[in-house]
Formats: structure tokens, C-alpha cells, sequence
């Protein structure tokens, strides 16, 4: 038995043993790739990594196994390969675009593997021979582009069935815009609201579908409204002629784009009348501001997505080219949502490599505007290497999967410095990187060593009042007539309260009712002198006809009304009761016509702040070779916005800033205010802020000192008014009266009541609680030097401050107040003479005045008319503006002055003085006493004392000091996260393919992965998978990601709204290391944020920073002894007055030294200057504005940013920011590439023993992300 069954036995063993020996065959073989793999990687990581951390980690010294040849130590990659057919790639394209560059570096190095035959079936082929005749492939790259038969290729497709990398038959959608915003919406990818007008299909002799209307403001279909601006797109995706229609009080027009043309990608009409196209099928969708660029995404792949940002057209138009005349674009960052949106756009449009804008909206969520199929980017050997890598694993995942059982070829890779013959490599990809040098360090090789700050320039913040202005003009009237009430009913509000009438089509229809009325007034005057008789004079019709002729004259003015500078209310007076049963309703029959005009920026203005704004750009950032703001803004290094309170000549002077600032062209600035500008009423608006009631007090004690007659004991001044019709808020606390220091009672107004009863008496309690000082605010308002003591008996005159008896110091103040004023009233009689009798001598003319529009005209195209007041003002208009000014300042009957007016007639003399001189008018004395007076008036009138200027100045800037402390605090978070990282050259040359450190890591563990998934290599250029996904919302419940979770519908949302609390401040635009070439510091961003604002902030914001240190016992004032003299001695916040902050980052400090970051505080008065003394130089009326002085204590180089936020904190509301969605993935994308030798072969290791139990598709999953 045991002799028979040994051969059996023997058979089984054998059996076993060559079992066994298969397997270990098999396994030999296996680890035997492995171990190319890892050593592929170990290469490939020695190759990234600094020549220290080499040296640090032995690797820099020479292999023993140098000489021996690779295919003795691992299965030989040829003899694997051998007698298996190449896969055939066939391009169905248009010449133009088969054989384009792009595609050859592609196609080159997919030859290079020697994988694969590639196919081009050229024009002839295509448009010439029938689908049977085409060239047979078993993969099959084809996309349309002009001239394309996609028809033909949708047959050839069906008739051979290769391999679609791009979906042939999908095409047909993205050459329908409609189509291509339906599949958005079906798969939940985020979209700007729009509407479809589809006029397809419509009968006969209608123009619009039922549904549409379009008026002046905004176009709606089906209750569905989009307002102005908003952008019209045609329906055909080949049609670029996009336009952009903007909102008449914005400046109107219309912004035309189309296909680049040399530098021009758009132009702007000031003058189209803004109606809709109605020659085809349109969208329309809002515009959404993004900072002036544009999102381009490319995809290889639903894993694989590549940014670049750009100019956007929609600024000027003009297209921003490098050296050899290419767009220049500069790859960007792209966060988690933005990768989630790039998958699903190749998933639901089946087009693996495709290209796609995006729109980072400033409400901070992307959206997607236009998928465009197939594209390239340009001049990126980088991203060709990953395309090409790319295409191969779906291209053999899909034909040959047994192929990638085996480790890749290697293809040859050609040395960046070694182009290939007959090409030049753009030296902004493959120059030298420089990349421990700092943007200062730049500046030094320019200015000299002299000149540079200690540390790194991370933030600019600019608080700017506005340019150069009109006056400000109102004029009132009761008007019973027919045609205005009847108005009044046609723009009723829905409350019944009143009609503002603004728009272009409601001013034209006032204009129309008072030519109307105004004829028919001088037609009667007319009738009663051609009869002979002496006309009886009528005081109420002269004074009508005179109100309605300067009504005309000012509708009239600047021939159009585009612009924020004319509105008119109509108020219900008196209603009319119908009788009783007609049925009719309450008819108006008076009411209150109020005309507001003026306060609009002159050309001098506008000149003025496109002037700073060039300024800026040159002398606020370090210079370098590639231009100092620009190359910085350029390469999305500079995080920059402007923001702009709610009025017109604000907005204005923000866009024209911003012109000056980045160098943009054009004359018109209404596409820079859209798409550039964000008004953030709320921070930068004065009104409404708790501070009407205190500022309400100081005027009372300013006003009744300045006009103090020694001689009667009485104060000859009318009640200050409330700036605001909005309710009070709460005053000031209350003291007991009894408790109040001697002298502390109210100054007597002549004409009021002394019985305690009178409006001044009755706000003694209030003065008697606002002007009483702690004897801690006296301390410390001594040590500020400021003398704002009581004034006793005996003590020896303050110079330039008020010594009445018994009441505060108030500085400056006159000599000699009472007579300067009464100087001034006599002063303005004799100059309303004066304009009185030119408007006498003036000829009678019909003809339109030439005005100027700071918003859309060049300041050289103002045309100064010989003997005629600057900017199209009419004489008329001229003597009625200086006639009610010298009517409101002095009341003959009451005997009292307004000094709330003063501040006007100052305005009003600055500006005759700087623009019509011209006119022989006597303007100097006026304007000498009028300044005189408005530098104790001004000041003052945000607080007579230390205590007083502190709280006022918090209330009203609260908003915005939280908002700059907050911009600082932010770059300072942002430098300590990214403090240390190192950039060496090639240190961030990842490669999705060919570089196995992305493998390593992504198998490693869940600390790896979670890295990558939020910023390594991948993050940057690669679209994260679900286990991505999955990491990065563990990191955000973490705290670690700064991006919120995003909505699971994008039009849950209701576009166009934002939340209460949003904050739209977040970096929109990150540079990708990864991808950036010839880029300094790739890493580090300037902050710039630009906030234009009144003369109200101006005054608040200095207060705070020249009192902040009050209340605190024994601490130092924040700004130096000469900063606090020069603001002393301020007389004037003039136009383009501002206030720089700019912190510096010494890094060679620790992180934790409070002086590691300075701010530099510095300051500027504006034009103060004297247009009678300074003409200039060009005499174009633009005064230049005064240098910045240092305000930050002497011998230092700014404050330091803890101690800053310390002081201000207590005086600022607080500012809820959001993370900055990019920051953990850039600290985490440079450590990924710099990691030790160890920590790659242990992740090496354990990807050996999960790909050796790994299944194919897990092995090509692993490989492929």
C-alpha cells in the first residue's frame, strides 16, 4: 500500500512544489517592481528636495549601485511589452487645433512611452472624405472647434465605436448656451441667476415671449427679475459678442466684449441707451463682482483640474500680454469646492479634458458662467507632462489594463534648460527662481540699502476721503400746479409718503413738466407788456417763474442724466377729500418740491485721484524688476480691494483711484465702480451711528462761543438741527446739575428765553454732562498738550483757543469770532451783488451749458468756455447758490447766525476760488474769512475736548477701525502659518504621473491623506475623489479647513442675497506654487485694502488714534510727539486727505516677539493748500495733494501691531472674519514636497503590502490620483 501510493504522493508534491515555486516566482517578480517603484521614488523625492536636507540626510553622496543597469534588478520593461500592438490615438481636429503647440507637447510625449501610434486625420480628410474613408483608431480625441462637420464625427463615432476620451455625441450641448445652463442646473453645479429669453419659434410680428418686460432698471420673465447690471449672452456658444448693460446710476452705457483683437477684448458706450438685443435668443444673468479676474479650469479628467486667473475683460478691456505675446495668466489655487465643482462638470457634460470659467464671486462662492470643451494651457511644459500622463492611464485603463500591471516606461525627459530645435521656452515658466527673496529685498536692489523697511511689506490699508466737488445745493418749493402733482401720483411710494424721482426717464419727465409750466409763466409776462400796460409786480409769481427757471437750468445741465448728482422728492401737503359715494380716491393738491444737485467730483477731482492712485502704485510697494504693484497684482500675490461709501462722489473717486492704482485705460470709469468698487454703506457712512446726539451738544458750546458778544452777555447763534431725521438714540448719561463744576451752565442765545426755558437753556443739563472732565481725562488731556482746560479769572490767554470766562478752552478758535463773522456777512452782500449784476449783463441763451461727468469723461475732455463759470454751471445757477447762502447765514429779523453754514460758504469760496477765478469775482477776502472761521468751526464740531473727540470719533468709525484691525490680525495669521516654509528650486515640480512621492503619500495612512486631500501637490492641480472629500470634512469639523461645507442645491440659495453676517473678504485669488515660475516668493501675499469714505471719518478716525491712549493709566499716546504735533496743528482735512497703515514683517524675529510685526502710521492733509497762493502748474484747477508725515513715534519703524490692536480694541466693534479657505492647503502643499527620505520609504513600504492584496481597479485608482 505504501509502496503504491508513493507515486501518488510523489505526484501530489511535485505538484505542491511547482505550485509553490509559480508563486514564488510570481511574488519574486512582484516585489521586484515594488522595489523599482520605490526606488523610482526615493529618486524622484532625492531630485526635489533642498541640497541641505540632502546633505542632512546623506543623499547627496554617490550610489554604489550606480553602474548597474536597471533592467538586471527588475523585470525588463521592453520584454513585457514585447509582441504587444501599440494602441492607435486618432485626432479628429481641425488643423489649427490638432496641430496646434499645446497639442504636440501632448502628443510628444505620449510618443515617448512607446505605447502608443497617434493618428491626425487633417483638414482634408475631415472635410473632404466620407466617415468610411477616415483612419481606423481604437481611441478616438476629437472636439469641435470652428469649421468643424461634428456631424460627420458623430457618424464615424457611431460607424467604428473607438474609444471616446471626450464624448462626441455630447458636443451638440455646448454649442447651446441654453443647453449648456440646463445640464448645469440638473446636476446641481452653481450658476448666476439668469433667465432664458428664447425667442425660437416665435409667431409672426412678436418680438418677445409672453412673459418679458424690460424697463429701464431690470429685465423679468415670469415674475423672475434681474436687475442692472446685468450680462447678456447670445444662445449660440459660438457667438462671443457678450454685453454688459449698466444702471443709469452708475453712469449707464454699455459694455460691448468680443473675440480678442490685438490688445482689445471690450470697449464701453457712455452714450447707448441700454435697451436689450432682440435679434435672437439671449440669457441674461447678474453680474457678479470678482475683483476684476477671471477663473479659467482645465480638466484631464474628473481628478484632474488646473486654474489660471486673468484679467478680466469687463475692467477696460485691454488684454495683458507677456513678452512673446501671450495672455498673461498665472496658475491659481483652487479650493475644495471649486475641485468638487471641476468633477462634476466632466462628469455631466462627458468631457474628460475640457476647460471651464469660473466665477469666484465676492460673496465668497464660485459659479459656473460657460463650459468651452476641449482646451489647453498655454505654455505650461508642467501641465503637459500631467496631460500627457493622464491620458495614458485612461487611455490604457481602457484598452490594454494589463499594461499598467507593470511599473511605466519612463518617457525621456527633456532638461527644461535644453529646448527642443526651433523652440524658445517662455522664460516665465523655466527662468530662475529666486525664492528666499523677500519683496523688500527687491526694493533694495533699487533704492539702495538706505531706504529699505527692516522686514517684509504684508499689508497696505488707505483710509482716502473723496475728490474735489461741486458744492452741495437744495433747493425747496410748494407747488400746486397740475402737471407736478400729477407726477407726484405717477411715482407715489407704496407707503403714500412720497415720490423720489432719480431714474433718467422720471427727471425727463419733471424736465418736461417745467418747460411746460415755465412757458406758460413767461408767455403771461410776455402778454402783459406787449399790451402797454405797466405790469403790476407780483413777488410770489417772480419768485415761482425764478425757482422754475433754476429748476430747468439744473435738469438741463450736463445734457444727459447718467450719474448720481440730481434727485428730486415730492411731498404730500394737503389731500383733497372726495365726496362721498364718486368713488374716487384723495387727491394731492400741494406739495413739497425738494431739488437736490451738486456735490458731484469735478475733473479736478477725478484728476486728483487717479493721480494718488499712480502715486501709490509707485511709492507704497517695493519696486522690482517686474514693476512693483503690477508684477505683484499680476501674479496673484496682491489681495486687493476697495471699498466706497453710498455717495455718488465717493464711488467716483474710488474708481478713479483704482484706475491710477493697476494702470487701467479708458476714459469712462462706470465698468472699474462695477466690477472693482463695493460700497459698504454701513462702515463707511456717517449716518445713523449714535453719535447725533453728542455731536448735536459740541455744536451748541462751539456755536455759542463764536458768536459771544462781551458787550450784551448773549450768544448770537440759531439752534443747531440733528444731522439726522432718524430717531435719537439715547444721550448721554445725565449728571446731577448740582454736581456740575462752576461755569458749567449754558451760554445764553440772544433771542431765547432767561427763564430756563428757552431751547439753549433747556440743553444745559445735556452741555453740563458732555463738557464735564474726570479728573482722569484732565490728566489726560494735559498730558496731550491740548489746551482744553477752563478757562478762570486771572488765568494768562491761550494763543489761537476761546478765554471766555468760566467755559472750556475751545481749539482753534479766532481772535475775534463775532467780528470775523460779521466781516463775512458784509463780504457775501457785496459778491451776490456782484453775481447779480453778471447775470443782468449775461445774454439770453437756450443752449445747453457743456458739462463734464467725472464717471465718464477724461478730465481733458472739460472744456473751460471763456467768461462762463467751469463745468457747464450756469451764471444763474452760480448767483442762486451764493444768494441762499448768504440768505440762511444771516437771519436781519432774528439778528443771529447760522455757523452750521459756515462749513458751506467755505466749501462753496474753495471751490469759485479754484475753478472761476477766471470770472474778476471778489473771492479772496471771502475765502480768507471763511477759512479762518471754518478751522474752528470743523474740527470742532466732533468734540470740544480729548474725551469728547474720543467717544464721538468711535461712535462714527467703530465699524470701519474693527474692519482695519482685522485686515492686520489676518495677515499676520497668514504669515505665522506659512513662516518657515522654503521654496528651493524644483522643489514643487510635482508630477501626478511620474513622481511616486504622491502615491507614497496618498497610501500612507489617514495623517497623509488627509494631508494631500487638503493641500499637497494634489490640491492644487487635481480635483479631489470622495476620500478627499471625506478627509476634508473631518479636518473642517476639525477647525483646520476654512471653507464652509457647500449647499447640497446650488439654487437653494437665492442668488444675489447675501447673509446678514457674511464677510466677502476672504482671498478670492491664491497663486499655485505648484505651477508658478520666475515668482518671488510664491508663498507670501500683500494685503491691500483702499476705503474711501467722507471728511466725517476722516476727523473720527484721527481722534481715535490721537486719544485712544485715555482711560488707560499711564500708557503713552499710540502715535509720536511729532505726529501728534503735526495733527495739532491740522487746520484742514481737505479733499484726498488719508490716513496709511502699513504693516512690515521683520522674520528674523520669533514668531512670538511682539515687535515682529510694525506698522507704520502715515498721513497726508490732501490739497490744503491755498488756490490763490498754489496755482497749478498746468492751471487745470487740480491742486497737488500735501505729502505723508510719519505719525508713528520718531526713531522707530512703526508701532508695534500688538500694543496697536491693544489700544484701538476697546474703541472698535468687532469683525467677524472668515478663514481663509486656502491657507491650511498652502502650508500643507510645501511640506508635502519636502519631506524626509524616511517618511517616504515607510509610506513606500505600506503601499507595497496594500497593492499586493489590491484588486486591479484599486491598483489604476491608486495610480490615477
Amino acid at each position: 500500500m505504501s509502496e503504491g501510493s508513493a507515486p501518488s504522493g510523489g505526484s501530489g508534491n511535485a505538484a505542491a512544489r511547482a505550485a509553490e515555486a509559480l508563486q514564488a516566482a510570481f511574488q519574486r517578480a512582484h516585489s521586484q517592481t515594488h522595489a523599482e517603484l520605490a526606488r523610482r521614488a526615493k529618486v524622484a523625492q532625492r531630485e526635489t528636495l533642498s541640497p541641505a536636507v540632502q546633505h542632512e540626510l546623506g543623499l547627496d553622496r554617490p550610489s554604489v549601485t550606480a553602474g548597474i543597469r536597471r533592467n538586471s534588478s527588475a523585470p525588463s520593461l521592453s520584454r513585457l511589452d514585447d509582441g504587444l500592438p501599440k494602441v492607435v490615438v486618432g485626432i479628429c481636429a481641425m488643423d489649427k487645433k490638432a496641430r496646434s503647440k499645446q497639442m504636440n507637447h501632448i502628443v510628444e510625449r505620449l510618443l515617448r512611452y512607446g505605447e502608443f501610434d497617434v493618428v491626425v486625420f487633417g483638414d482634408d480628410t475631415i472635410l473632404s472624405k466620407s466617415v468610411e474613408d477616415w483612419p481606423l483608431c481604437d481611441c478616438l480625441l476629437c472636439w469641435h472647434s470652428d469649421g468643424f462637420p461634428l456631424k460627420k464625427a458623430q457618424q464615424y463615432a457611431a460607424l467604428r465605436k473607438p474609444y471616446l476620451v471626450n464624448d462626441v455625441m455630447a458636443q451638440d450641448t455646448l454649442l447651446d448656451r441654453r443647453r449648456v445652463y440646463r445640464t448645469l442646473m440638473e446636476s446641481g453645479i452653481p450658476v448666476p441667476q439668469h433667465i432664458i429669453v428664447d425667442r425660437d419659434n416665435l409667431p409672426p410680428g412678436q418680438t418677445d415671449p409672453e412673459g418679458f418686460t424690460e424697463t429701464e432698471d431690470f429685465v423679468e420673465l415670469n415674475g423672475v427679475r434681474i436687475c442692472k447690471p446685468f450680462v447678456e449672452k447670445p444662445a449660440s456658444g459660438e457667438d462671443h459678442n457678450v454685453y454688459i448693460y449698466y444702471p443709469h446710476s452708475m453712469g449707464g452705457g454699455v459694455k460691448r466684449l468680443f473675440r480678442k483683437v490685438d490688445n482689445r477684448s471690450g470697449d464701453y458706450d457712455p452714450t447707448d441707451p441700454g435697451n436689450v438685443r432682440r435679434n435672437g435668443s439671449f440669457i441674461y444673468e447678474e453680474f457678479l463682482t470678482t475683483g476684476g479676474t477671471d477663473v479659467k479650469v482645465y480638466t484631464v479628467g474628473p481628478r484632474y483640474a488646473h486654474a489660471e486667473a486673468r484679467k478680466s475683460p469687463v475692467v477696460d478691456g485691454k488684454v495683458v500680454r507677456t513678452a512673446d505675446g501671450k495672455e498673461q495668466r498665472f496658475p491659481v489655487l483652487l479650493t475644495p469646492q471649486e475641485k468638487e465643482i471641476a468633477r462634476m462638470v466632466v462628469l455631466a457634460f462627458g468631457q474628460r479634458v475640457c476647460g471651464f470659467d469660473l466665477l469666484r464671486s465676492e460673496r465668497g462662492r464660485s459659479y459656473v458662467c460657460d463650459v468651452n470643451g476641449w482646451s489647453f494651457v498655454k505654455n505650461s511644459h508642467k501641465y503637459y507632462d500631467d496631460a500627457a500622463g493622464i491620458l495614458r492611464m485612461v487611455i490604457l485603463s481602457a484598452i490594454q489594463p494589463h499594461r499598467l500591471l507593470a511599473a511605466p516606461p519612463l518617457p525621456v525627459v527633456q532638461h527644461p534648460c535644453e529646448a527642443a530645435p526651433g523652440e524658445q521656452l517662455d522664460d516665465s515658466q523655466h527662468g530662475h527662481m529666486h525664492y528666499n527673496m523677500s519683496l523688500d529685498d527687491m526694493r533694495s536692489q533699487v533704492a539702495g540699502e538706505e531706504d529699505r523697511p527692516e522686514g517684509e511689506l504684508r499689508c497696505v490699508l488707505a483710509v482716502i476721503r473723496h475728490g474735489d466737488r461741486t458744492p452741495k445745493q437744495k433747493m425747496k418749493m410748494k407747488v400746486t400746479q397740475e402737471p407736478l402733482l400729477a407726477l407726484l401720483h405717477k411715482y407715489l411710494d407704496s407707503k403714500g409718503k412720497q415720490a423720489k424721482l432719480k431714474s433718467p426717464n422720471e427727471l425727463q419727465d419733471l424736465l418736461d413738466a417745467t418747460r411746460l409750466l415755465l412757458d406758460e409763466l413767461e408767455a403771461k409776462q410776455r402778454a402783459s407788456t406787449e399790451t402797454g400796460g405797466v405790469p403790476q409786480p407780483d413777488p410770489d409769481t417772480d419768485e415761482l417763474r425764478e425757482k422754475f427757471r433754476i429748476m430747468k437750468t439744473v435738469l438741463e445741465q450736463g445734457g444727459q442724466f447718467a450719474g448720481i448728482n440730481r434727485k428730486v422728492q415730492l411731498k404730500p401737503l394737503r389731500w383733497s377729500a372726495p365726496e362721498e359715494g364718486s368713488g374716487e380716491q384723495p387727491r394731492c393738491v400741494e406739495a413739497l418740491l425738494i431739488l437736490k444737485h451738486g456735490g458731484v467730483l469735478t475733473h479736478a477731482g477725478r484728476q486728483q485721484a487717479e493721480t494718488l492712485g499712480n502715486l501709490f502704485r509707485n511709492v507704497m510697494y517695493p519696486p522690482s524688476a517686474g514693476g512693483g504693484l503690477l508684477r505683484l497684482h499680476s501674479t496673484y500675490r496682491h489681495d486687493l480691494k476697495i471699498y466706497s461709501s453710498d455717495e455718488g462722489r465717493v464711488q467716483t473717486s474710488a474708481a478713479a483711484f483704482t484706475k491710477g492704482l493697476l494702470d487701467l485705460e479708458g476714459s469712462a470709469l462706470t465698468p472699474i465702480l462695477v466690477s472693482l468698487v463695493k460700497k459698504d454703506a454701513g462702515m463707511l457712512d456717517a449716518f445713523g451711528k449714535g453719535a447725533s446726539a453728542d455731536i448735536q451738544l459740541a455744536k451748541q458750546e462751539l456755536y455759542a462761543q463764536m458768536t459771544w458778544d462781551p458787550e450784551t452777555n448773549t450768544s448770537m447763534y440759531t439752534e443747531p438741527q440733528l444731522t439726522t431725521p432718524m430717531v435719537s438714540p439715547p444721550l448721554s448719561p445725565k449728571l446731577d446739575p448740582a454736581l456740575l463744576p462752576p461755569g458749567m451752565r449754558m451760554l445764553r442765545s440772544a433771542g431765547n428765553s432767561e427763564d430756563g426755558m428757552g431751547a439753549s437753556l433747556r440743553m444745559a443739563g445735556r452741555m453740563g454732562s458732555y463738557n464735564s472732565i474726570s479728573s482722569a481725562e484732565a490728566t489726560a488731556a494735559a498730558r496731550t498738550g491740548s489746551p482744553l482746560d477752563m478757562c478762570s479769572v486771572g488765568d494768562e490767554p491761550v494763543p489761537g483757543a476761546s478765554n471766555i470766562q468760566g467755559r472750556p478752552h475751545i481749539y482753534p478758535m479766532p481772535e475775534n469770532a463775532l467780528a470775523l463773522l460779521r466781516q463775512l456777512h458784509e463780504l457775501l452782500k457785496l459778491l451776490v451783488d456782484q453775481l447779480r449784476q453778471k447775470c443782468l449783463e449775461e445774454p439770453r441763451s437756450d443752449d445747453r451749458p457743456r458739462g463734464f461727468s467725472a464717471l465718464t469723461q477724461d478730465p481733458k475732455e472739460c472744456v473751460q468756455e471763456e467768461g462762463k463759470p467751469c463745468s457747464g454751471e450756469k451764471l444763474l445757477l452760480m448767483f442762486d447758490r451764493w444768494r441762499k447762502l448768504a440768505k440762511a447765514f444771516y437771519s436781519e429779523k432774528k439778528q443771529q447766525f447760522d455757523i452750521s453754514k459756515v462749513p458751506d460758504i467755505y466749501d462753496a469760496a474753495k471751490y469759485d476760488a479754484i475753478h472761476n477765478q477766471h470770472l474778476g469775482l471778489d473771492l479772496r477776502r471771502v475765502y480768507k474769512t471763511a477759512k479762518a472761521l471754518a478751522a474752528a468751526v470743523i474740527p470742532n464740531e466732533y468734540g470740544i475736548h480729548p474725551p469728547g473727540k474720543l467717544r464721538i470719533g468711535s461712535m462714527i468709525c467703530s465699524q470701519l477701525l474693527g474692519k482695519l484691525l482685522a485686515d492686520l490680525a489676518s495677515m499676520r495669521e497668514e504669515s505665522v502659518q506659512t513662516a518657515g516654509l522654503q521654496h528651493a528650486d524644483n522643489s514643487l515640480q510635482y508630477d501626478v504621473m511620474t513622481d511616486f512621492r504622491g502615491l507614497a503619500v496618498s497610501s500612507g495612512g489617514g495623517n497623509a491623506g488627509a494631508a494631500s486631500s487638503n493641500g499637497g501637490p494634489a490640491a492644487s492641480s487635481e480635483a479631489p475623489a470622495a476620500a478627499e472629500a471625506e478627509a476634508a470634512a473631518a479636518a473642517d469639523k476639525q477647525g483646520d479647513a476654512g471653507t464652509p461645507e457647500p449647499s447640497s442645491s446650488a439654487q437653494e440659495e437665492v442668488v444675489g442675497t447675501e447673509p446678514e453676517d457674511a464677510e466677502d473678504d476672504a482671498v478670492l485669488h491664491r497663486l499655485c506654487p505648484t505651477y508658478a515660475q520666475d515668482i518671488n516668493s510664491p508663498f507670501r501675499h500683500v494685503r491691500t485694502r483702499i476705503y474711501f469714505t467722507s471728511e466725517s471719518h476722516m476727523h473720527s478716525l484721527l481722534n481715535v488714534l490721537r486719544f485712544c491712549q485715555l482711560g488707560q493709566e499711564g500708557e503713552p499716546p499710540l502715535l509720536g510727539e511729532e505726529g501728534q504735533r503735526v495733527l495739532h496743528e491740522c487746520r484742514e482735512l481737505d479733499y484726498m486727505t488719508h490716513i496709511v497703515l502699513r504693516m512690515f514683517e521683520n522674520t528674523t524675529l520669533p514668531l512670538d516677539d511682539p515687535n515682529r510685526f510694525r506698522v507704520e502710521v502715515l498721513f497726508s492733509p490732501g490739497a490744503a493748500y491755498d488756490p490763490i497762493e498754489v496755482i497749478p502748474a498746468k492751471k487745470d484747477h487740480v491742486l497737488p495733494v500735501a505729502p505723508r508725515v510719519v505719525l508713528h513715534p520718531e526713531g522707530s519703524n512703526g508701532v508695534p501691531f500688538a500694543r496697536m490692536d491693544e489700544m484701538l480694541k476697546p474703541y472698535a466693534k468687532p469683525f467677524k472674519r472668515k478663514d481663509d479657505p486656502y491657507a491650511p492647503g498652502l502650508r500643507s502643499t510645501v511640506l508635502s514636497t519636502q519631506q524626509s527620505e524616511a517618511a517616504v520609504a515607510a509610506a513606500v513600504a505600506a503601499s507595497e503590502v496594500a497593492m499586493a492584496s489590491a484588486t486591479l481597479p484599486d491598483v489604476l485608482y491608486t495610480q490615477m490620483t
